[in-house]
């Protein structure tokens, strides 16, 4: 694929935006599981959009073999060396570490609400949606203002501190898994489709024992380090022979509201080994191979491989065999194939290490849509998404003994070895994959009865049983917490009452309320008969300005001393045709107040009320 080029506030990539970097002689997407998910690439001086690369600009690109085209955002661009600039781009999600969560606590909150409360309680308005996998509530806080992705990870009792997890980031949409990634079978083999291995085994991060403390703040100031009465935990299934201690404070767990105790202290460390293999070497083995299912003598192999799957790894000469998880993958853009994957343990991920980029807080904007709206929205979607289709490709299976066809397919390639998305029908259901013919199905309805799906948008649900860990009105403002009992009800005005004050509102918006300012050049009081200044009007319109669009004859400028007389020749010579004027000790004796007033030229009436 080509990466194509956005203007930095574009939501809607399904067009060629700002155009097409044909001219790119290099595009790599890097992505860590939980971690660094980025885009670089080259482009000549001399290519025709050249000028049109700047920062924070959008580039979508293909990011791996099974993903749907990803956006990111440009935040440097080196010098040009040998003709070329070098561009560096993170993905849209980065964007979250500039959009403000606000405090938010609860001591049982299942983690669909939490995420949601998150999301659309913010300081800065966005266009990003979350799903997660889990369930099972706990207590969670935002205790001072912070990013989004920082609740999500990265800090203590965030989303990956308290349920773990793994990440999918699919444009502005926050899926959060219980485990991403497949198993899928895929082996790569030295003299098969292994092209290059690197195996690294690190053991510094390996340890005997943890010896947890946390500090205790007296009100006169003097700290007290609290440990465990038997000091040391073990780490069990450690593989060091040499006895190796991790200190580590768990002070920040504990607040005013939860004091420093033994128990406490007792129940985060176990927590923090049950969450952290630290009694093994870190494995990685970072691998280079050749796709088999591009190759037409492997056609039939359809093997794919995405971050956070399990594969299988191979080599009769080193002797090298394990199975491992995908956690960093390489992948060239351009020629659409894998440089290289990593295996093993990520030696540093979200759940330890984020980054700090704040953004300044703006005015929180909500916005609340009812059901109405989504429902006729989730319509033309589905509408938009059928009938606006030109491509794709119909396949139709026939019995091989009778030539009775048994399935029928509709796919996004010409071939199956080739499609990525695919729809597949026969006695067994109807189901979607976008991993190709073999699946997972995510998508489906199946023959005995049962439909398996991330959203269903339907206009009345009729059931018997609903099984549900939480029933929750559209906009989440009430919901019904099942697995914990918790209910909230919030009640809204009528739709007359609403539309009532948005007329009164649009009513008093429609109205031209004009205010005049008078400002001088040279300050308001002036002394010894020193008098040189001028005086300027400026008129607002709510909060615009508006003083260039006025005609001149509008300004009527006035003087008011205590020599009625002269103000009367004074005010007849500035009648109007002036929005300033200059005053001299000629235009004050001893004091004088000028003021200016805004008229209709027509009536000749003030509009300043």
């Amino acid at each position: 694929m080509i990466p194509v080029l956005f203007r930095a506030n574009s939501t809607n990539f399904d067009t060629y935006g700002i155009g097409v970097l044909r001219d790119c002689t290099f595009c790599e997407v890097t992505e860590e599981r939980n971690g660094a998910y980025e885009c670089q690439f080259k482009y000549p001086v001399t290519g025709s959009l050249y000028k049109e690369i700047v920062k924070e600009r959008l580039v979508k690109a293909k990011p791996n073999d099974t993903a749907a085209d990803q956006v990111f955002r440009i935040y440097r661009i080196s010098t040009p060396i040998n003709g070329q600039i070098t561009v560096y781009a993170q993905h849209i999600s980065y964007d979250l570490s500039g959009i403000a969560a606000l405090q938010f606590e609860s001591e049982s909150i299942s983690p669909t609400l939490a995420m949601e409360h998150i999301f659309q309680n913010t300081a800065t308005p966005h266009n990003f949606t979350c799903q997660t996998d889990y369930s099972a509530p706990k207590a969670f806080s935002v205790t001072k203002p912070q990013s989004v992705r920082a609740c999500l990870g990265g800090v203590a009792g965030s989303f990956l501190d308290l349920w773990g997890g793994e990440y999918e980031w699919d444009n502005f949409k926050v899926i959060h898994h219980q485990g991403r990634g497949q198993h899928t079978g895929v082996v790569i083999e030295y003299g098969k489709n292994l092209t290059a291995l690197e195996h690294d085994d690190d053991n510094s991060g390996a340890y005997t024992d943890l010896l947890p403390y946390a500090v205790l703040t007296a009100e006169d100031g003097t700290e007290t380090a609290v440990t465990l009465p038997e000091v040391l935990i073990p780490i069990v299934d450690t593989t060091l022979v040499q006895r190796k201690t991790l200190i580590k404070d768990f002070t920040e767990h504990f607040g005013t509201e939860s004091p420093v105790t033994v128990d406490g202290l007792r129940a985060y460390a176990n927590n923090y080994l049950q969450n952290n293999p630290l009694g093994t070497a870190i494995p990685t083995l970072t691998v280079s191979f050749e796709p088999l299912w591009k190759q037409p003598e492997y056609a039939a192999v359809l093997e794919r491989v995405s971050l956070c799957d399990t594969v299988t790894i191979r080599h009769s000469v080193l002797g090298i065999s394990a199975k491992a998880k995908v956690i960093t993958t390489v992948y060239d853009t351009l020629a659409e194939k894998y440089v290289s994957i990593t295996l093993g343990s990520a030696k540093a991920n979200l759940l330890n290490t984020v980054s700090s980029t704040e953004a300044a807080v703006e005015e929180v904007v909500s916005q609340v849509d009812r059901f109405p709206t989504l429902m006729n929205s989730a319509i033309k979607n589905a509408t938009g998404l059928i009938t606006g289709q030109t491509g794709g490709y119909v396949v139709i299976h026939t019995a091989d003994d009778n030539g009775q066809p048994y399935e029928l397919l509709i796919l996004d390639a010409p071939t199956i070895e080739e499609a990525v998305n695919v729809w597949r029908w026969n006695v067994g259901g109807l189901g979607f994959s976008s991993n190709g013919y073999n699946g997972p199905y995510e998508t489906a309805i199946t023959a005995d009865g049962q439909i398996v799906a991330n959203f269903i948008t339907s206009g009345t649900l009729v059931a018997n049983i609903i099984k549900a860990g939480v029933l929750q009105s559209q906009d989440g403002s009430s919901y019904w917490d099942l697995e914990t009992g918790e209910v909230v009800l919030r009640a809204y005005a009528t739709s007359e009452e609403v539309q009532e004050q948005s007329d009164r509102i649009t009513g008093i918006e429609e109205q031209k309320m004009y205010r005049l300012v008078i400002s001088s050049t040279h300050g308001n009081i002036f002394k010894n008969g020193n008098i040189k200044t001028t005086l300027y009007a400026t008129v607002f319109s709510w909060d615009e300005n508006i003083t260039d669009t006025l005609d001149e004859n509008q300004f009527i400028w006035t003087r008011v001393s205590d020599d009625p007389v002269t103000d009367a020749v004074w005010n007849a010579a500035h009648f109007g045709g002036s929005k300033s004027v200059d005053i001299t000790a000629e235009d004050v004796d001893v004091q004088a107040t000028f003021f200016c007033d805004l008229i209709d030229t027509t009536t000749r009436k003030s509009l300043l009320g």
